[in-house]
């Protein structure tokens, strides 16, 4: 398994987890809190996908939907 992709807004992640669904790669979501050490960060949701033979495809959706690993502005949103 990989983690693909992760958001303080786990509605966000939800809807990234459909996109990759209706793609046909299988992955799931899951809840991660901050490490102790930064507990200023907000608890994140993760969406980890199964088969690590899908990563390519996956990562070219993620560059398809605008998403990726850089921290965005609170005001910028998913755009699906």
């Amino acid at each position: 398994m990989k983690l693909l992709f992760f958001s303080p807004e786990s509605s966000e992640v939800e809807e990234v987890g459909k996109e990759f669904t209706q793609a046909g790669i299988a992955c799931e979501v899951r809840s991660a809190s901050a490490p102790a050490e930064v507990p200023q960060e907000p608890p994140c949701s993760e969406l980890w996908i199964h088969n690590d033979c899908d990563s390519h495809r996956a990562t070219m959706l993620c560059v398809q939907l605008g998403l990726g690993f850089a921290r965005r502005d609170k005001d910028s949103g998913y755009d699906s």
